[in-house]
C-alpha cells in the first residue's frame, strides 16, 4: 500500500519533467490530446456555464478538445481533489468558483486547500447584494438598519447556504452594525428571492448573478455590494465599506488553476490563453450579462488576490464565530 501511494507524487513529477521536455524540444507547448477541465460544480450551476464558455474558446486556442467535467460530489471536493492529484503536463485545468478557498476557512477539516493548486486567471469578480423587497420601506442601508434595529423580529437575514460568502456577510452585518435579527439559510438564490418578492421574508444576501435581473426588474432593491469596489454591472451600488462598514471586501470570483508542478512554459500558455478568452468581447460580455465583472487577471493577480482574500476572510470567519454546520 505504501509504494502505490508514493508513486503518485513520483509519477506526477515525471510527467511535468516529460512535458517540459517537450516543450524546449518543440518550442511553444501545445497540447496533444483533449485537455480536461474539471468543474467542481454542478451541470447548469452559474459556474458550470461560464467554464463551458470558456472551454470553447480554449479549444480554439489549443487545437484541441477542452472537455468539461463536473464533479460536484462532497460540496465539490471530490473534484478538487481529482485536480490537485492530476498529472501536472497541462491536459487538466480546473475551475473553480471562490468556495475552495472559503469552506476550509470555515471547516478546518476539509482535505482540500486552495495553495495545492498553481494559479492561472481570475475569470471573473462577483459580489453580494444585501436586498429588500418593494414593501419594505428602505431604500439606503441606513434607512433599512433603522428598521430592523426598531423591529428585529421582523427582519430574519436569509442567506444562501450555511459557511457561504452570503453566510458570512449576514453575520457580519448582524455584529458590526449591533443588529438583533436572526440568520435563515437558504440552499440557493433563486428560491431565496422568490420568497422574497412574495414577502415571505423581509431581507437577504443574494449573488449577483443570480439576482441581477430581478433588481434591475424592481422586483427587490439592491442597498449595498460586498467587493473592494462597485460591482460594474451593478455600478449604482454602494459598497459595504463605502457606507461605513470594513470587512466586506472580499466578494465571490471563479478562476482557473493547474496542479502544483506543471512547467511554467506550459503554464504561461495555458494563462494566455485565458486571459485572450476573457478579453475576446462575445465572453466578456456574456459574464456581464450573467452579473459578472470580467477579469482575466495574471497568474500574479491571482496569486495576490488569494493571498489577501484568505487573511480578510480568515479574520471575519474568527470574529463571527462561524463554524462547521
Amino acid at each position: 500500500m505504501q509504494g502505490r501511494i508514493g508513486r503518485r507524487p513520483m509519477l506526477g513529477a515525471l510527467g511535468g519533467a516529460l512535458a517540459a521536455s517537450r516543450v524546449a524540444a518543440q518550442g511553444e507547448w501545445r497540447p496533444d490530446r483533449p485537455v480536461r477541465m474539471i468543474v467542481p460544480s454542478g451541470p447548469g450551476s452559474g459556474a458550470d456555464v461560464i467554464a463551458r464558455a470558456l472551454a470553447m474558446k480554449l479549444a480554439e486556442s489549443f487545437g484541441q478538445g477542452v472537455v468539461v467535467e463536473n464533479l460536484n460530489q462532497g460540496v465539490g471536493a471530490v473534484g478538487i481533489l481529482a485536480a490537485a492529484r492530476a498529472r501536472p503536463d497541462g491536459h487538466t485545468l480546473m475551475c473553480s468558483i471562490s468556495s475552495i478557498l472559503l469552506a476550509p476557512l470555515v471547516d478546518p477539516s476539509l482535505s482540500y486547500d486552495v495553495r495545492q493548486f498553481m494559479p492561472v486567471s481570475q475569470l471573473h469578480q462577483a459580489a453580494t447584494v444585501l436586498v429588500v423587497p418593494p414593501q419594505v420601506p428602505a431604500r439606503t442601508l441606513q434607512q433599512f438598519l433603522a428598521l430592523v434595529r426598531a423591529q428585529p423580529e421582523r427582519f430574519i437575514l436569509a442567506d444562501y447556504g450555511h459557511g457561504t460568502a452570503s453566510h458570512i456577510n449576514a453575520a457580519l452585518l448582524i455584529k458590526r452594525a449591533g443588529l438583533g435579527n436572526e440568520i435563515v439559510h437558504y440552499t440557493n438564490t433563486p428560491n431565496l428571492i422568490r420568497d422574497l418578492i412574495a414577502d415571505h421574508i423581509r431581507c437577504g444576501i443574494v449573488d449577483s448573478a443570480s439576482g441581477m435581473q430581478s433588481i434591475r426588474d424592481g422586483q427587490v432593491h439592491a442597498l449595498a455590494v460586498s467587493g473592494r469596489r462597485r460591482l460594474g454591472v451593478l455600478g449604482e451600488i454602494p459598497t459595504f465599506g463605502e457606507l461605513g462598514f470594513p470587512g466586506f471586501e472580499p466578494a465571490p470570483w471563479q478562476a482557473v488553476f493547474l496542479p502544483q508542478g506543471t512547467p511554467a512554459p506550459i503554464a504561461a500558455v495555458i494563462e494566455r490563453a485565458v486571459r485572450q478568452a476573457v478579453a475576446a468581447p462575445d465572453f466578456a460580455a456574456r459574464l456581464r450579462g450573467l452579473g459578472f465583472e470580467p477579469v482575466g487577471g495574471s497568474a500574479e493577480d491571482l496569486a495576490q488576490m488569494l493571498a489577501s482574500e484568505r487573511e480578510t476572510w480568515a479574520a471575519v470567519i474568527a470574529e463571527t464565530g462561524i463554524r462547521p454546520a
